[in-house]
């Protein structure tokens, strides 16, 4: 199976498990920013489908047209029965879930996750029981652009009305900087576990800098003072 613009594809793992597996067409930023994300993303409680990275052997591809490569690349585990989110569905989902994601997405600067009544490219997968959901695509996060953006962005964010809707008070910025804190704790394994292929090939010498750079953002007022 074959979509999206990253051209992932439906493989199965020697494991037996189904994965979607995103090779270079993603970039080796895109890679690199999957990775890291998706980490931090379950380290945060955001519903990321589990993922590794998985070894492409290229007797696998050698007979057929494919735009995968051997290597290592990123490998997220296959979800059944699950679909885009409709606009009007948006409301049935937990309210909690919703404004970590609002605030997950504005943390790691990605831009990518957006839905009006008018459509959208969301990238948040409601389940069969129409109330829980799933989260995919990080890989543009990190975009150097964000902040002169997001005045424009914030508000067709499939989380907004979420976020902006519910009064807000002191408490709740205590309990979300803990929440990033804790996030944050598992950073350095993270990076470090980065493949050295991707980092070679990424031609970004300072990515991992950037990205904690970025991360450590909401340590100052000017963080929270961009989404009261």
């Amino acid at each position: 199976m074959k979509q999206g613009q990253t051209g992932p594809y439906l493989c199965v793992g020697d494991n037996g498990n189904q994965y979607i597996v995103k090779g270079p067409n993603t970039t080796y930023r895109g890679l690199i920013n999957e990775w890291v994300c998706g980490q931090l993303g379950k380290a945060l409680g955001i519903p990321i489908p589990d993922f590794e990275i998985a070894y492409v052997d290229e007797s696998l591809i050698e007979f057929g047209t494919y735009e995968l490569t051997e290597g290592d690349w990123f490998a997220s585990k296959y979800e059944e029965n699950i679909q885009d989110v409709p606009f009007h569905l948006i409301s049935k989902l937990d309210t909690k879930h919703l404004k970590l994601l609002f605030l997950f997405d504005y943390w790691i600067k990605n831009g990518d996750r957006n839905l009006t009544e008018y459509g959208g490219n969301p990238n948040l997968f409601i389940c069969s029981d129409l109330c829980s959901f799933v989260v995919l695509d990080h890989n543009l996060a990190f975009d150097r652009e964000h902040d002169q953006i997001f005045e424009s962005l914030k508000r067709i964010h499939v989380a907004s009305t979420a976020w902006f809707t519910e009064q807000k008070d002191l408490f709740d910025k205590e309990y979300y900087e803990s929440r990033l804190e804790d996030a944050m704790k598992e950073l350095d394994s993270i990076l470090e576990s980065v493949p050295e292929e991707w980092l070679d090939n990424c031609g970004d010498d300072s990515i991992l800098k950037e990205i904690r750079t970025t991360l450590s953002r909401f340590r100052l007022p000017e963080f929270w003072e961009g989404i009261k």
